[in-house]
This record gives structure tokens, sequence and C-alpha cells, in this order.
């Protein structure tokens, strides 16, 4: 895969701790942000892209297996990787930065001597979905989408005259 480097000027280098608060609000605080400083300390790997000391992309990877749903951990071999979370601000979005940032962290995974970049999203993520063919991965598995919320009875409605009916 040939990495085309965008029109705008970036500087890329790998996260660290002072990073994690920005990350974490850029994913729209998914996750604690010192559980994301223990997967760093673990050996998970994030690649920033900044422009005036801003960042505008990322790519958080990790090398161990993975939860991806309470029923199903995927499985990371010794040669592989897998593509926990990639974000472009929209500010950048549809210039080349999301293909030239997953290309440049493939390449670094390469020269780490990982074979493959496991990835996985939702089927309605259709901007990923294409970045991601565009890269050259391939559909494996298609897991489908387990809705919580139907596994837990939902409280009856109380109408105006005093009644109950089931949610």
């Amino acid at each position: 895969i040939q990495i085309q480097k965008p029109a705008l000027e970036f500087s890329m280098r790998w996260a660290d701790k002072k990073d994690l608060f920005t990350i974490n609000a850029l994913e729209g605080f998914l996750n604690e942000t010192d559980s994301m400083e223990k997967a760093l300390a673990k050996g998970d790997l994030c690649l920033l892209l900044e422009r005036d000391q801003r960042i505008c992309a990322f790519a958080w990877v990790t090398f161990r297996d993975y939860g991806l749903a309470l029923w199903y951990t995927l499985r990371v071999g010794p040669d592989s990787s897998y593509l926990v979370y990639i974000f472009v601000h929209p500010e950048w979005n549809s210039r080349g930065v999301g293909t030239y940032l997953l290309g440049c962290l493939m390449k670094a995974l390469r020269e780490q001597g990982r074979r493959w970049l496991l990835s996985g999203m939702y089927s309605n993520w259709h901007a990923s979905i294409r970045l991601h063919e565009k890269m050259g991965f391939q559909m494996h598995r298609r897991l489908s989408q387990c809705k919580i919320l139907k596994l837990f009875p939902v409280p009856p409605k109380q109408e105006p005259n005093g009644a109950s009916t089931p949610g």
C-alpha cells in the first residue's frame, strides 16, 4: 500500500500519558482516562496526527485479546494487532487524512513484525468501511449487534387515569 501524504502539513508522533484526556474527549469519553493509561502501559499504541499542536486524528491499536462484546473476545495472535479506534476530526474529513494515518500506522506495525491488522466497525459506519476497503482490508466476519436494552424489562407507563400499561 502506497502512503500518499495529504496536501496539508501534519506532524506525527506516538501518544503518551499527557495526550489521553484529549483523545478521550475526541472519542466522546467512551473510556476512563486511567484505563487508557493502563492500556498504554500494557503496550497499546496510539498514533497521532497534529497540526498547530492540536490533535487532528489518531489511531489506537492493541496487541492483546480484545473484548468486542460481553459474549465475544477477539483473539489477537502474536503477529497481529487490533485497530481499536480511528478518529479524524470533522474539520479534516475527506482530505486524505484518514488514509494517510491508517497507512502510516500499517507501515509502523509492519516494521514491528505485525503481519495482520484487524478492525471492527458497525455496518452503518460507511466512511470507515470505505477507508478500510481502500486500504486493503477484507471482510472476514460479520457480527450482529446486540440490543442490550431489549434484555432489560421496561417499567410500565403510567396512564393519566392512574392505570398502568406495559412499556
